[in-house]
């Protein structure tokens, strides 16, 4: 077992707190992902499992004992870092096999799993190449490689696919999840790539200025964000002011909304809705309660697989629209008219500020 428990850490680099008393259980064989913007605290968090900072405050668990006083050579820990960090001057075999000649391991047994972990990341045919004739995505092959030999319970690693061109992230990131769940191995994955972190992880913690936000599977921090800074940072939304108190709104986007009075119990006062762009219809009937409104076009990006609008509706302003294309779609330009509809059901809403609490 690998469970990973993080009990009140805190790390400060003088008069900056990078950690604020963070706690976190990491399940065994669990794909985490740390994620958040910069400096919010998600590298600092992942060095301090490793070893390479020693937290100020709190206790570091790992299948039940406390590793926080060893040296990041005794924890058992494998570490794959964003700038590949291979030895340019030992072959591949050599890079893989690095970790396992510290710790001793036998010449015969070296080769035996060596050769296993390069064939299962693919680069068995490449054992003798120096890391200047592979490719960025075979360099970070290898950083995996060196890291899972030696058989961590924990498996780290540090934005390991920023360095990398778009189609080679989507790739590598699938090959990583594969071997994860191949090998059942912890694994505390560092991104601020939103994307990425719903695509791999089993549980996604986000962080901000020091303080975990959210934990919680990618399909409820992104449907059911705990607060405002969880809506805003993990996909796109639209967040829309209710001014008025009671049931008598003066309306969103012009129409008359009454706010669920289990919103109401929790906030008396002004109330933040939200409302995802790829929730709105565009230019078609509204299926069930909610609103219909129209709105001008002021500008459209067509990306292949959807159609980003960004439309001005009178009174309240700029709103974000992710629509399927199709001839229709494709030809809209700025200034054409069209009709927008939003379901009730689709709407949250949050406290005002910028970690204002969901109200459902």
């Amino acid at each position: 077992m690998s469970h990973v428990e993080l009990k009140n850490i805190r790390k400060a680099y003088g008069s900056h707190v990078a950690l604020k008393d963070v706690s976190l259980n990491i399940d065994s064989g669990a794909f985490f992902t740390l994620l958040g913007p910069s400096g919010c605290g998600k590298t600092t968090l992942l060095r301090a499992i490793a070893g390479f900072h020693q937290q100020d405050a709190g206790e570091i668990l790992l299948a039940g004992q406390s590793i926080g006083h060893l040296g990041a050579n005794k924890r058992n820990v494998g570490m794959v870092f964003q700038d590949f960090a291979v030895f340019p001057h030992l072959s591949v075999f050599d890079n893989v096999a690095f970790g396992l000649v510290q710790q001793k391991v036998p010449a015969a047994e070296i080769r035996q799993r060596v050769q296993a972990i390069l064939t299962t990341v693919q680069l068995a045919e490449n054992a003798d190449r120096m890391p200047h004739q592979l490719s960025g995505g075979q360099q970070q092959r290898v950083g995996l490689a060196r890291a899972m030999v030696i058989r961590p319970k924990v498996l780290l690693m540090d934005e390991p696919l920023s360095n990398l061109d778009a189609k080679l992230r989507v790739e590598l990131r699938r090959d990583i999840r594969s071997l994860q769940q191949a090998f059942g191995i912890t694994t505390v994955y560092v991104t601020h790539d939103q994307e990425e972190a719903l695509s791999v992880s089993d549980q996604v913690c986000v962080m901000h200025d020091g303080i975990v936000q959210q934990v919680g599977s990618p399909w409820d921090v992104y449907n059911r964000p705990a607060n405002r800074f969880v809506a805003t940072f993990v996909g796109s939304n639209n967040f829309i002011p209710l001014t008025a108190a009671g049931a008598g709104q003066p309306g969103l986007l012009g129409q008359p909304l009454v706010v669920p009075p289990a919103v109401r119990q929790r906030q008396a006062g002004a109330v933040v809705a939200s409302i995802r762009p790829e929730k709105i219809t565009v230019n078609e009937p509204l299926a069930g309660d909610g609103v219909r409104v129209g709105a001008v076009v002021r500008q459209a990006m067509f990306t292949g697989r959807e159609l980003q609008l960004t439309v001005e509706v009178t009174g309240h302003g700029l709103l974000d629209v992710l629509t399927q294309p199709n001839a229709a779609m494709i030809a809209l330009k700025p200034g054409d008219a069209l009709a927008l509809a939003i379901r009730t059901e689709d709407l949250l809403y949050f406290a005002p500020g910028e970690t204002g609490a969901m109200l459902q």
